[in-house]
């Protein structure tokens, strides 16, 4: 075990809302009757909780983009004493291939902020603050083939003795190469003991103050007992996290059954019988990244659409100042003289993923997104857009392109 001082990156769990319901899911996406959502104030103290930590501190859920209040964490997040304040230039030109730029581009160890998200619609509607303001980005679609292992088959059920399970937990992957976290119930070591308090209604985590994360290994002895619930550490199965079932015991289906899980209403699940268990079979996990492993790091495809552009509408440089105006255009919008030319470029562009907060300007043309902060105030108020529009861009953010 490591104390969370040594971790490379500790987690702010926002929400437990989920579009998914993966399989042996960390957070137990699917077996909550509701999800929760931390609100500003406890964000906000846990944030200035970490100002010293010297590593990362990321946001991740569920889906940390579903929260209503995403926006508002993530300003408070950059522009505090961890964030420092900085923009920067991440996606501008437009990319036909996300995968390589994910795994080229957005997994840079040594920022300070990270965003872990599942690529949904709520990635999409938040694009262009995300790129702003996350250099790190541990972006997974969960419609790929990563292995989830599984974590409700405790110890004492498989029989496992005192002294094997003392090596197994010291030794357990997901503490050693993950995070420490913050919950709205506290901090805590692992960020599974977290989520197993929230699933089960525990009695919450430490304090969050400053310094709470230099706690060391001798200090955690109040959160250990959810580690005999876990079989993160053991030679459990593993299981495609579409599959969407999740593994575990009679005694653990007994309590989610209790507790009124929908994941068990729906049947969602495997009851493994520990007289009959061979752990033989099964090699838990060791590293980081052992669940990405069995995909080749492959994290999204272009079968999953909800980043690539939505709409795209045409109209001539006469009216495009009015379409703020009247709030039928939702997406893209073309502006161009020459209906042709703009069906050359929807042609191009829909299968590209173009960051909504830039505008592109190819030749004869424009292409920007309605939902850009830079237009916001218009299309808030409803306004006219001023005569050169294009002038409210920051220069980062206007992007030739060759089309």
């Amino acid at each position: 075990m490591r104390s969370p001082k040594d971790m490379e990156i500790i987690q702010i769990d926002i929400t437990n809302a989920c579009p998914h319901t993966c399989s042996n899911c960390t957070r137990f996406c699917g077996h909550h009757k509701k999800p929760f959502f931390m609100d500003f104030d406890t964000f906000k103290n846990a944030v200035d909780s970490l100002s010293e930590f010297p590593n990362m501190v990321g946001i991740i859920g569920g889906e940390p983009t579903l929260h209503p209040e995403f926006e508002k964490f993530v300003n408070y997040l950059r522009d505090s004493r961890i964030g420092v304040n900085k923009r920067y230039k991440i996606l501008r030109e437009p990319i036909s291939n996300m995968l390589r730029y994910i795994l080229t581009n957005l997994q840079n160890v040594n920022s300070k902020l990270g965003l872990w998200s599942s690529l949904n619609e709520g990635y999409y509607k938040h694009f262009e603050l995300i790129n702003d303001s996350f250099p790190a980005q541990y972006l997974n679609d969960h419609d790929n083939v990563c292995r989830h292992q599984a974590l409700l088959m405790p110890r004492k059920e498989l029989g496992i003795s005192d002294e094997e399970w003392l090596t197994k937990r010291d030794a357990c992957w997901v503490q050693n190469t993950w995070s420490a976290t913050i919950t709205p119930k506290g901090a805590f070591f692992c960020e599974v003991a977290g989520s197993l308090d929230m699933l089960f209604d525990g009695p919450g985590g430490w304090k969050v103050e400053p310094g709470w994360w230099k706690r060391e290994v001798k200090d955690f002895a109040d959160q250990l007992p959810w580690c005999e619930l876990c079989s993160g550490c053991l030679d459990v199965p593993q299981r495609i996290s579409n599959d969407e079932r999740d593994d575990m015991t009679p005694e653990i289906f007994e309590t989610l059954k209790s507790i009124g899980s929908p994941k068990i209403k729906r049947g969602k699940f495997v009851v493994h019988n520990p007289k009959t268990f061979d752990k033989t079979q099964y090699h838990t996990f060791t590293g980081e990244n052992d669940y990405m492993a069995v995909a080749g790091n492959v994290r999204t495809t272009t079968k999953n659409r909800n980043y690539y552009p939505k709409e795209f509408i045409h109209v001539t440089f006469a009216d495009v100042r009015e379409i703020s105006k009247d709030n039928q255009a939702k997406d893209w919008v073309i502006v161009s003289e020459d209906v042709e030319r703009a069906k050359k470029i929807f042609t191009v562009l829909k299968d590209m993923v173009i960051n909504p907060g830039c505008i592109f300007v190819a030749q004869d043309a424009l292409i920007f997104n309605v939902r850009a902060m830079s237009l916001r105030k218009y299309f808030d108020a409803r306004e006219a857009l001023p005569e050169n529009f294009w002038d409210c861009y920051p220069p980062d953010k206007i992007v030739s392109i060759n089309i």
